[in-house]
């Protein structure tokens, strides 16, 4: 079944590749490349799946999943942070931040795949 799936990150580039991949893949993407945009997107969009970079230009990635999750018609929304930073604790700050998962750029397409 297709899934309406946002996809956050201040690179246009990547955000539509991604937004291709998913797009190909049978399902519906939206793109925002910050945080106030995503907020917008996701109001009338509510999608079930957001992949979410950490570093966008108006807010982290992490207060930005605290926003979206305030709102009750994304209460079974899934959040992949997907990110090139690769500090040790990442995952940990990501989990805290209310992320579901992951996953550290360049993504591998399997374990993209994997979270639709």
């Amino acid at each position: 079944m297709p899934k309406r799936i946002l996809l956050v990150d201040d690179n246009r580039d990547v955000a539509d590749a991604l937004a291709a991949l998913v797009e190909f893949e049978g399902h519906e993407a939206r793109c925002a490349a910050d945080g106030q945009e995503a907020l917008l997107i996701s109001g009338s969009f509510l999608p079930e799946l957001a992949f979410v970079d950490w570093k966008l230009p108006d807010m982290t990635g992490g207060e930005l999943v605290g926003q979206l999750r305030l709102n009750p018609a994304l209460s079974t929304t899934r959040y992949v942070l997907l990110s090139g930073l690769t500090d040790p604790d990442v995952a940990a700050r990501a989990a805290a931040a209310g992320f579901d998962k992951c996953l550290t750029k360049p993504v591998r397409l399997e374990d993209l795949l994997a979270c639709l």
